[in-house]
């Protein structure tokens, strides 16, 4: 029975592997097909498709458009998030966490109608669309995620640590600093990642408040209205290896963790 458990969940494994690899295996071959059409048979093998997409200076201004957005975001998301879940957690009364309650509500709105309504907002305020509304627009939309992940780690936290950093003389900003923090840590740096994450890949939130430029998601997104351009393929195909680079090197240290707790 348990070899039969064992081989069912093995071959489910497999199944959702191969539908999620296969998108991600035919952009890559297709990224080096001659063709400019992305189709079978492959006509030859070419890197052509990605000397034209380092050679589009459009990629490298959407490129730092996005980084420097995503880069702001992650700093706000990670500090305002952090700071509302010990308002969450710790916050004294249930009619405190009922209200709190509310700074999740970016997560049941759809995109799009945060989008809108977020665009709608920054011209009635008289806001001029740009950067700014892009920052503020995403630190919205990701800092609920950095809540989640650093209230997971606060509900485990053991609030004896910091009466114990007390009883032995340190200052509320003391204990703070060489207590709590180093043990939240981990989640802070998991929720700044995300929120980094989260914003360099966010298209319509940019699309309706950002104006004078583009970030790579919207540049992509004018680039396929009249087919997908091979050099999109290119550009995708080089997101998956970064991402699978990124996850090779970072997972000796996510497995040094967990055999540690």
């Amino acid at each position: 029975m348990a070899s039969e458990r064992h081989a069912f969940l093995t071959l489910a494994t497999a199944a959702m592997l191969i539908f999620s690899l296969t998108p991600l295996i035919l952009i890559s071959i297709f990224s080096i097909n001659e063709s400019r059409f992305y189709a079978f048979p492959i006509t030859g093998l070419t890197l052509q498709w990605y000397r034209d997409l380092l050679a589009d200076e459009r990629i490298w201004s959407s490129l730092l458009s996005s980084l420097l957005i995503a880069a702001g975001v992650s700093v706000i998301s990670t500090c305002m998030g952090t700071a509302f879940a010990f308002v969450v957690v710790r916050s004294a009364g249930r009619y405190w966490r009922t209200i709190s309650a509310i700074g999740f509500i970016p997560l049941a709105v759809p995109v799009l109608v945060l989008a809108a309504a977020l665009q709608v907002a920054f011209v009635e305020l008289g806001l001029p669309l740009g950067y700014g509304t892009v920052i503020i627009g995403h630190t919205i939309f990701a800092t609920p995620f950095v809540v989640l992940m650093v209230v997971a780690q606060l509900y485990r936290y053991d609030q004896r640590l910091d009466a114990a950093a007390r009883d032995l003389g340190a200052s509320p900003i003391e204990t703070f600093r060489y207590v709590t923090l180093p043990i939240l840590m981990p989640s802070i740096r998991s929720g700044a990642i995300l929120a980094f994450l989260l914003s360099f890949n966010e298209w319509a939130i940019a699309f309706f408040t950002g104006r004078g430029f583009n970030t790579l998601p919207m540049l992509v997104y004018s680039m396929q209205r009249n087919g997908l351009p091979p050099s999109v393929l290119a550009y995708s195909s080089l997101i998956v290896i970064f991402v699978l680079a990124t996850v090779l090197l970072l997972l000796p240290f996510v497995l040094r963790m967990l055999r540690r707790d």
